[in-house]
């Protein structure tokens, strides 16, 4: 409960700076809930002039949808048993899609950062487009780091599977330790479940939703070059003459591998996933390729997934293709026409394993 103390200390202590509205009159007290289950993270009652009524607040720590969407329900079906109970969600920061859900729900929200909606009655308070006080530095061993994301690609290839911690270490290579760490972060951010101490899946889509908004493409490094062609297909033509050995890894990803899978989007440069600068040296000699910067057809990725990337790739037309998964995550932020690739390659290839 630390993060969830020191927010609600903050709340506390600025309550008056948060919501500046004269005649507010805001008094935390002890949360009591007859109900066994669950209780509110804190209670308050409010004055304005003759209006009085009662806040039932949640504290949001993480990132997760999963366990937002879990608070919103609870504070929903809590007060709707009692006249005058008002829901509220407060957050270091939330975000503007956040901030919409929980008004299209009928719950209020306060962030730290300024942003504030509070209904009831004839009180209406709404400030927003205040940005984030508190961004979070990124934390190298969260579930969607390198090492951690084998946990769920794994899990996500069926999400109805219940995993024994061992055996899922045993299918990923991990240690059995470190896999039993990550675990539990999944718990604590209600993307999972134990059952018999065994972990599944609880929203595979929303923890989808979160890995997107969570990765970074950019993060790969980019190695460009030139490969006399008239269009992707031919250089993909070229690469499978080329005869790559097995003992040298790679895969397309991007475009060339989504429309290779399913063809939808118009596409002009090809992307090869490699281990490193010694693999690309091999395909520039092979291909007879030449650098480039500006004028580049075939962009050579050196991966910051460097042990997840090649997990589940797929063999396609004599060449080799990263997983449905890596190509939605790399082309759901992808400039150029990513976001409907990602789209269609979901409906096509991922909807009826994530959403069963």
């Amino acid at each position: 409960m630390g993060i969830e103390l020191e927010i609600l200390d903050y709340l506390v202590k600025h309550m008056g700076d948060l919501i500046p509205l004269q005649g507010l009159s805001i008094r935390f007290e002890a949360s009591r809930s007859e109900e066994k289950a669950w209780r509110p993270d804190f209670m308050a009652r409010v004055s304005y002039k003759k209006l009085q009524f009662k806040l039932i607040g949640e504290i949001i720590s993480h990132q997760s949808s999963s366990m937002f969407n879990a608070k919103l329900s609870l504070l929903k079906s809590h007060a709707s048993k009692a006249e005058g109970l008002v829901p509220l969600v407060v957050a270091k920061y939330l975000s503007p899609d956040r901030r919409k859900q929980c008004q299209g729900e009928g719950v209020c929200f306060l962030d730290l950062s300024g942003n504030v909606f509070l209904e009831y009655g004839g009180l209406y308070i709404e400030r927003i487009g205040f940005p984030n006080r508190f961004p979070e530095k990124r934390r190298g061993r969260g579930p969607f780091s390198d090492k951690a994301s084998l946990i769920l690609r794994a899990a996500l290839s069926d999400i109805k599977k219940v995993w024994g911690v061992r055996e899922l270490a045993q299918s990923i290579g991990l240690d059995p330790g470190f896999v039993s760490r990550m675990a539990q972060e999944l718990e604590k951010r209600n993307y999972a479940s134990r059952i018999d101490s065994k972990l599944k899946l609880r929203e595979p889509k929303s923890l989808l939703e979160d890995w997107v908004r969570e990765y970074d493409y950019k993060r790969n490094q980019e190695v460009r070059y030139f490969c006399l062609a008239k269009g992707p297909e031919e250089i993909i033509e070229k690469l499978v003459a080329a005869r790559i050995p097995d003992d040298l890894p790679y895969a397309l990803g991007l475009h060339a591998g989504a429309n290779l899978i399913d063809p939808y989007a118009v596409y002009g440069e090809v992307h090869i996933y490699t281990q490193n600068k010694g693999v690309i040296n091999r395909f520039v000699e092979k291909m007879k390729l030449r650098e480039a910067g500006e004028g580049a057809n075939l962009i050579f990725l050196l991966p910051y997934y460097k042990h997840s990337v090649f997990y589940g790739k797929q063999r396609i037309r004599n060449v080799w293709v990263v997983s449905d998964l890596q190509l939605y995550l790399d082309l759901h932020n992808y400039p150029i026409r990513g976001l409907e690739q990602a789209e269609h390659l979901y409906e096509k290839r991922l909807k009826h394993i994530i959403e069963g």
